[in-house]
């Protein structure tokens, strides 16, 4: 009972949510911070919205099963002409319902002609009187019937569920329509990581592009030193060709950061279910801290989290009731059952009986002999079926203590990598800062200056790859958790 009122609520909020928000999201509103893509998504999502349409269908089809334990009523009015009613069923007669029967039969006397002898005068005694003859009748048996009869007539049938059947049927629909939730639970866990990850990959791009126009305005200031001390003749043109070739490449990864971050934006438009054009200006996430303390990764305790709350789980275990049940119904496929049908008539002129009303009740009891052995392959087949779900519930508990272990291993490897990239880049800063102060004074070349100023552009782009893939590999692991 417990699970079908969380099951209708989740029904009812996958219902109502989209309609209740719906019409507070405008069109090609830019989208600026995780939260809204995440609410957009929600509502957006072609999956999920397929998923709610599966589980609403799957609802309306449990109704469907539950309408065999009501009364079944219909009502049926007809009208009948008799066409040879003249001499009613003496006459030319019908030789079948799916015969011509004939408007027009032929009549014949009832007394034949030379039936009535004639009576000779006798003078010896009283003239004989003459023996009437009776008239023809006008018609044979039913003459002066109505022949126009109306009939309206009402039956209710109730399927008794001797065996069960339906209770068993209306079970199972009552499973499944938790597994449709339980998907769309899933799904909705997919798409919420899709949308945080897809978040963290843009702001890595724009972060990635910050980095790569800080390399340009690195290189032309190195490049109009270089002028300046060719000028002076204080280096050689070799170091402005140098400064020249540093700045060309610092501009191509510059261009392809810029195409990279128009081609993030669409595609994380698109993965919301919105247009892809629609804008998008994300907000200056929180930075991540130098000495940001790693999270509690106790793997035994996080696994056993993980196989509580994944919907996935969940479902494996439904599945596994779902064929013990198939089961038991197919098992159920030379069962008796048990109908009662009652049903009443009226006829408002009737031709042949008394009463205008009649009405009759009756409890119909069907046992099957044989179905040729179609019921013991369904059950076997059911019995296979529960075979299967056994060996995928391993296999989906294995899959989640993998999904948990690489989360964590993920987190570790970024967390360290950030931790390593902070002293590295202030490292690269230093590095290339002595680099610049050694070629003005002379004492270098361009070439030190170049390969400073390399060393410091990776060491920014490790840091953005190792802090966002730190963000993404918390997101993975909640995901792995069967966090909401």
């Amino acid at each position: 009972m417990r699970h079908q009122k969380k099951t209708f609520f989740l029904l009812l909020g996958m219902t109502l949510l989209p309609l209740v928000s719906w019409s507070q999201q405008q069109p090609l509103t830019p989208i600026r911070t995780l939260d809204e893509a995440l609410k957009l998504a929600q509502e957006k999502s072609p999956s999920l919205r397929q998923s709610k349409e599966r589980a609403l269908k799957t609802q309306q089809t449990i109704h469907q099963i539950l309408a065999g334990r009501k009364p079944q009523a219909s009502v049926r009015a007809s009208y009948t002409r008799l066409l040879n009613g003249g001499s009613g069923f003496g006459g030319g007669g019908a030789a079948g319902g799916g015969a011509v029967q004939n408007p027009f039969p032929v009549l014949l006397q009832n007394a034949p002609p030379g039936a009535q002898p004639v009576q000779l005068p006798a003078a010896s005694r009283a003239e004989a009187t003459p023996t009437p003859t009776p008239p023809a009748s006008s018609g044979g048996f039913g003459s002066g019937i109505d022949l126009n009869q109306q009939s309206v007539s009402l039956s209710i049938s109730q399927n008794l569920d001797l065996a069960g059947v339906i209770k068993l049927a209306n079970q199972l629909g009552d499973l499944e329509l938790e597994v449709q939730v339980l998907d769309y639970q899933r799904l909705l866990m997919d798409t919420k990581y899709t949308v945080r990850s897809g978040y963290y990959g843009l702001l890595r791009t724009e972060s990635l592009l910050k980095v790569s126009a800080a390399a340009v305005a690195q290189s032309e200031e190195a490049l109009k030193v270089a002028r300046s001390q060719f000028n002076a003749g204080t280096v050689a043109q070799f170091d402005v060709l140098r400064a020249q070739t540093q700045l060309a490449n610092n501009q191509q990864s510059l261009i392809s950061a810029r195409n990279q971050v128009q081609l993030s934006k669409n595609a994380f438009a698109n993965s919301l279910g919105v247009d892809p054009g629609t804008p998008v200006e994300l907000a200056a996430p929180t930075q991540m801290k130098e000495k940001e303390p790693l999270p509690a990764l106790e793997e035994a305790k996080l696994i056993t989290t993980a196989l509580a709350a994944r919907p996935e789980a969940r479902q494996t275990e439904i599945s596994l009731t779902k064929a013990a049940k198939n089961i038991q119904l197919y098992g159920k496929g030379l069962a008796p059952s048990l109908a009662a049908v009652l049903s009443s008539t009226y006829n408002p002129n009737p031709a042949f009986i008394s009463n205008s009303t009649t009405g009759s009740l009756s409890v119909a009891l069907t046992v099957p002999l044989s179905d040729g052995g179609a019921s013991k392959a369904q059950a076997e087949a059911a019995r296979s079926d529960q075979r299967a779900a056994e060996i995928q519930k391993e296999q989906f508990q294995h899959g989640i203590k993998a999904e948990v272990q690489q989360a964590i291993i993920a987190v570790r490897d970024a967390h360290e990598r950030a931790q390593t990239a902070w002293g590295a880049v202030e490292q690269a800063r230093e590095a290339y800062r002595i680099a610049q102060v050694r070629f003005r004074e002379g004492v270098d070349t361009q070439l030190s200056v170049n390969d400073a100023q390399t060393a410091l552009t990776q060491s920014e782009t490790n840091i953005v790859n190792a802090r966002y893939d730190y963000l993404t590999a918390l997101a993975r692991l909640d995901r792995a958790l069967g966090k909401e």
